[in-house]
């Protein structure tokens, strides 16, 4: 049996509209309850030859629903319908149809007329009527089995972030006008831009359409490191596998950097999208970051407004007011809001003014729905105090914050935003948090005080998840960042504070710590926490090398990497390679003695883990420095390596990379031919032309790459473009999909006018429906 309780009472009764459609033929429509006299679906509004009356009443035993049923007995009389049917949530016995029938025989044909939760389920579960289950998200989701299998197979990548309470989460959501819209995109063009302001629901709709494919049978890759690379390595080697890769809040500073190369990355990636049609991405951002972005990075502004490639935008601010009036009744249903509450949010309309508020997002809806949050009013004043959110968001946690916390509280908020915008380790943030507490009298350390706070917070302020094994803590959502930003950039008291009790690096680079130049020629940069020891090594020794550090305190740290030349890359620009020559350099070899502490068998056990590119890195800088590192190794040896590295290039090299850059359309117009009847591309030809300019172009990259080694290694290289193979049939297919690549699509080409969810009403009557019992 599929889950109805995950439906609250309105949309079980669209359930209800749907199945009676198809049962009947005939186009039906829902009336607002309070003005229904009795009515809660018909045929016409004016003849009222059919009548059905809904009955949630979820989990509620049948005395219940025999009582509500004999109130309707009046009512039915009045109306004197042709047909009058019950559908209910309620699983009845053969007894209790007979009981219901005979309270309103002379309406209804028989008992059929009379729809169980067993009825229901049983015409739903027949394979001609799936249409209808799809149309309901949450019926068709669950009964996919997905929600189950997300934690028992490989589906994604930072799972445990992406899902956080997604089963609470998928209960309030609903499937609005955006996320259909989403779905139409993703399926015509396999790349969607959600925008939107902060709260308006880009991350749950992401998360939401990642259940949908991954419930069609698709992978999906997500991740909140916003390494580009680690993302394209992630996807299958199958091209033809099924896969959506996410990126939430793509572009903004809470999910990477762009700097550097990384916006090329991102246009590769799509590009990538492209050329395969079982790969789709979704990507969402913040309207006023999305903007900005186009203005800094030129190349990224005119990518988004190429002819070739044009992304489609949601903009979920735009939401149309039924969704809105959804949004809010889901979160009060499956919140249990109490019913005095409830009414006062019914009481003179009030859900309107709600609903329609300027400053309306599902994120101010989350807020005054949770329990902790509205016990502090009184039932009679919860409109206004959802009316004062809505008028100053800000405000929602300044009170929370300066008000209702206890100063160890405060303390802890203000030591995760110094280490994140996302989620750290527990004890990573424990440590701050002792750091900053240990000296302060105020606080009572005899205490757990770390226990209290943690308890306190989760939930609140906070979320815990456990990632990969490990306990992470970060905000529960965005705007929680957003104010501690706010809160922090006007007290110049507490950003001094935690400077001065930082204990780990990520708080400097977050600029909630000394300047790391100072820190490193005063010598204590080995009393900071860093990630890992490839971050200690990469930070601590680019410094030593840029700034001719010489000190004593950094002695073991250059001899322990000299002697271990562990491999690593750290943030694209700094690894491995481009440490170890500027190591080698005056005066740098001379104090730490780098030169000599490097062994011949540890430099031989680094070049067998090389690939080409390393090789050239590493070359580059032995130039740059005027360095001949040859001299500790057999040359034989070293050119064999690089050799295989060479080899391996060819071998593992993404071709795309090269014949996805070339201009495919000036190809065609170049080798047309006349079939008899019309000119058309010469298929065969271009495939051939494509084949040897990539092949010839990832020769000529090995050679230009190799003229920066010694002639001495370089002419022992024995390397043609013959030894360069390329895939024609993968070419054939490229030019294939292009020639039949249909072109663009706009948005409005998908949607001209926006339907009522429930049928012919809009506006204030279909709030009227959602809200009004």
């Amino acid at each position: 049996m599929y889950n109805y309780s995950n439906l609250c009472d309105y949309e079980f009764e669209i359930l209800c509209k749907d199945i009676m459609q198809k049962k009947l033929g005939k186009p039906l429509q829902i009336f607002a309850r309070g003005r229904d006299g009795g009515i809660d679906i018909t045929d016409d509004t004016v003849k009222k030859n059919v009548v059905i009356q809904v009955k949630h009443y979820i989990k509620s035993k049948y005395a219940d629903l025999l009582s509500s049923l004999k109130k309707e007995v009046a009512k039915v009389v009045e109306l004197a319908p042709d047909e009058y049917y019950v559908c209910c949530a309620v699983e009845l016995t053969v007894a209790n149809k007979t009981e219901i029938y005979g309270m309103f025989s002379e309406y209804m044909e028989d008992s059929g007329n009379i729809l169980s939760l067993n009825d229901i389920d049983e015409f739903l579960q027949d394979p001609e009527n799936e249409d209808i289950v799809r149309k309901h998200y949450k019926l068709w989701l669950e009964s996919t089995g997905v929600l189950g299998d997300i934690y028992n197979r490989d589906i994604f990548i930072d799972c445990e972030t992406l899902l956080y309470d997604i089963e609470n989460e998928q209960k309030e959501f609903v499937e609005t006008t955006a996320y259909r819209q989403c779905i139409d995109i993703l399926e015509q063009d396999r790349l969607l831009m959600i925008l939107g302001m902060p709260g308006t629901g880009k991350t749950l709709t992401t998360k939401m359409l990642a259940l949908y494919y991954a419930a069609s049978g698709y992978r999906i890759v997500y991740t909140t490191n916003g390494d580009l690379q680690s993302i394209k390595k992630a996807l299958s080697t199958d091209k033809d596998s099924k896969e959506i890769i996410l990126l939430d809040d793509c572009l903004g500073q809470y999910y990477f950097r762009m700097k550097d190369t990384q916006e090329n990355e991102l246009m590769s990636l799509v590009k990538y999208i492209l050329m395969h049609k079982n790969k789709k991405l979704i990507m969402n951002s913040r309207v006023t970051i999305f903007q900005q972005a186009k203005e800094t990075y030129i190349d990224l502004h005119s990518f988004i407004e190429s002819e070739k490639i044009k992304l489609q935008f949601i903009d979920m601010s735009m939401m149309i007011v039924e969704d809105k009036g959804r949004i809010f009744k889901n979160h009060l249903y499956f919140r249990n809001i109490p019913s005095d509450y409830y009414a006062q949010i019914v009481k003179d309309h009030n859900y309107r003014k709600i609903v329609n508020h300027r400053n309306y997002t599902p994120r101010i809806v989350d807020y005054v729905t949770r329990v902790q949050n509205y016990k502090r009013v009184g039932n009679s004043e919860y409109c206004d105090f959802i009316m004062r959110c809505l008028d100053t968001p800000m405000e929602i946690w300044n009170d929370e914050f300066n008000n209702r916390l206890q100063p160890e509280d405060r303390i802890f908020l203000t030591s995760l935003f110094s280490l994140t915008d996302v989620s750290v380790e527990e004890d990573v943030l424990h440590r701050v948090f002792n750091a900053r507490i240990a000296s302060l009298s105020s606080i009572d350390t005899t205490k757990n005080v770390w226990f209290g706070v943690l308890t306190r917070m989760e939930g609140t302020f906070v979320k815990i998840i456990a990632h990969n094994g490990v306990r992470e803590i970060g905000v529960l959502n965005p705007s929680v960042n957003d104010f501690l930003k706010h809160h922090l950039d006007g007290n110049e008291l507490e950003v001094n504070e935690i400077k001065k009790k930082s204990t780990e690096y990520r708080q400097i680079v977050r600029g909630f710590g000394p300047d790391m130049k100072d820190v490193m020629l005063a010598g204590n940069a080995l009393s900071y926490n860093y990630g890992d020891d490839r971050e200690k090594y990469a930070v601590i020794l680019t410094y030593i090398c840029e700034l001719g550090i010489c000190n004593d305190a950094y002695r073991d740290i250059v001899g322990e990497f000299v002697r271990k030349l562990p491999f690593f890359y750290y943030e694209k620009k700094i690894n491995t390679f481009t440490i170890l020559p500027m190591l080698f350099r005056e005066p740098i070899a001379g104090y730490y003695d780098s030169y000599e502490l490097i062994s011949a068998e540890t430099f031989a056990r680094l070049l067998m883990k090389m690939n080409f590119d390393d090789f050239c890195i590493l070359q580059d800088g032995l130039n740059e420095n005027r360095i001949n590192l040859h001299s500790k190794m057999n040359i034989d040896f070293f050119v064999s390596q690089l050799d295989r590295a060479i080899r391996g290039y060819i071998d593992e090299c993404d071709r795309e990379e090269y014949y996805m850059e070339y201009d495919m359309y000036e190809l065609f117009n170049d080798n047309m031919i006349f079939n008899g009847e019309y000119q058309e591309v010469d298929v065969d030809k271009v495939v051939k032309i494509v084949t040897e300019r990539v092949q010839e172009d990832i020769y000529e990259y090995i050679m230009d790459k190799l003229s920066v080694f010694p002639r001495s290694i370089s002419d022992k290289i024995d390397i043609s473009s013959y030894d360069v193979w390329v895939d024609s049939s993968e070419i054939d297919q490229y030019v294939d999909e292009t020639l039949a690549d249909p072109g663009e699509r706009d948005i409005y080409d998908y949607y001209d006018d926006v339907e009522s969810y429930s049928g012919r009403l809009s506006g204030m009557d279909e709030l009227d429906l959602i809200f009004v019992e």
